[in-house]
């Protein structure tokens, strides 16, 4: 079975994807490591630990990292027409521990870029959610760039260049999609431009308490603006404008055991102060959106999550409901330990403001997903994917479409 799977990832070679902590997907496996040195799994990278120079860096306290990712995506049936693109992203930097380096007690340095490269079929399905994740400003980014300072054991600082869905609104389960509707943070979130995402980066700071092991609050302060989704600048843009403004998020996390399996509860609030542009007309000065997630797992390696987001605005909010619901199950195949298994689905309502300034009686759009994560190797997966997605664009004019998909990462 193992052969076989490796046969199939080289006559695939070069198209294969990976990814951290990040809007785009779950962390990849490492349990299948094949040398230890202090700690280090070579067998986690494809580049191995370079002769023993990268446990040497990462004992330094220097952890270099790159990903790439990428989705071929295919609109087979329905929507506006047949289409088929590939996307691609390069994920790259470093993780300095201060402390080891500099002698700063309690502080890490983040650096990253991004390059992102491809097209995506979005507008031939016609959606609201784009069925290629890791599509958006195909363009070399300066990314994160962060210092994080713990003062204790319970308290954390984050100051500098971030995006809020790295600690915001998200879930891990929500990486394995290669929707929109799902991956990343709340959708709805970046649909009414109230925080922004991997991997556009602003300017920023999140303050973390941990209580104890169950009980984690958080509040983030994130620069927002009209240009916050302007990639020309390749995230080399500090300023802050006059147009500018700044949203609040504050989220609580609980992690109780339930029925003697692991859990997860947040809820969160985003309050955004700035002008937006309302779709009648005229400007809205202060949005609010609150969101809830629910995640437990209900057998060995299946969990399951619930998540909902709400706002009233509707002359600014594009959708002010959305719900989604998903399902991932770990090793359920027999000799497939590191797979994931995994079946999700989101309702976005859409605005009756936003219907009348496109000239539409909208509804909703919804988005199915199921597919498969072959964890060939730590460092090397394939993720066949279906989406069915219906009403596209929630006007009723565009039929329903299903779209193929396959994610590829590695991680060097």
């Amino acid at each position: 079975m193992k052969k076989l799977r490796v046969s199939v990832m080289m006559a695939l070679t070069g198209i294969a994807v990976a990814d951290e902590t990040t809007p785009l997907a779950a962390p990849l496996t490492t349990s299948a490591a094949t040398t230890e040195i202090d700690g280090f799994n070579s067998g986690d990278y494809l580049t191995g630990d370079w002769g023993g120079l990268r446990p040497d860096l990462i004992d330094k306290g220097i952890t270099p990292f790159l990903y790439y990712d990428a989705i071929f995506g295919a609109n087979v049936s329905g929507g506006i027409q047949k289409d088929q693109q590939f996307a691609g992203q390069v994920y790259a930097g470093v993780d300095l521990d201060l402390e080891n380096l500099l002698g700063w007690e309690g502080t890490t340095m983040k650096i990253s870029t991004v390059n992102r490269h491809g097209n995506t079929i979005s507008s031939s399905v016609g959606g609201i959610y784009d069925p290629m994740t890791i599509y958006g400003g195909q363009v070399t980014y300066l990314y994160q760039l962060f210092l994080e300072k713990k003062f204790s054991e319970q308290w954390s600082l984050k100051l500098g260049r971030v995006s809020a869905d790295t600690d915001f609104a998200k879930s891990s389960l929500y990486g394995y999609s290669l929707s929109t509707a799902i991956n990343g943070p709340i959708r709805a979130t970046l649909l009414e431009n109230s925080i922004t995402s991997f991997p556009y980066a602003v300017w920023g700071g999140r303050l973390k308490y941990n209580h104890n092991d169950e009980h984690q609050f958080q509040l983030g302060v994130y620069q927002t603006g009209p240009d916050q989704w302007d990639f020309t600048n390749h995230g080399t843009d500090f300023s802050f404008r006059d147009e500018d403004g700044v949203s609040v998020l504050l989220q609580y996390d609980w992690t109780p055991q339930i029925c003697g399996r692991d859990a997860r509860i947040f809820v969160g609030a985003i309050n955004s102060f700035r002008d937006f542009n309302n779709f009648n007309g005229g400007t809205t000065d202060f949005l609010f959106r609150a969101y809830a997630h629910a995640e437990v797992e209900v057998a060995d390696g299946l969990k399951v999550f619930g998540v909902a987001s709400y706002s009233d605005e509707d002359k600014v909010a594009k959708t002010p409901l959305q719900i989604s619901a998903g399902l991932n199950y770990k090793g359920m195949l027999p000799g497939c330990e590191e797979d994931h298994t995994f079946a999700f689905v989101t309702y976005g309502q859409l605005s009756d403001e936003y219907g009348a300034s496109i000239g539409e009686n909208v509804t909703h759009e919804m988005v199915y997903e199921v597919g498969h994560r072959f964890q060939l190797t730590p460092s090397c997966y394939i993720q066949p994917s279906v989406q069915y997605i219906q009403n596209p664009g929630g006007t009723g004019n565009v039929d329903d479409a299903v779209v193929l998909g396959a994610w590829f990462g590695l991680k060097f």
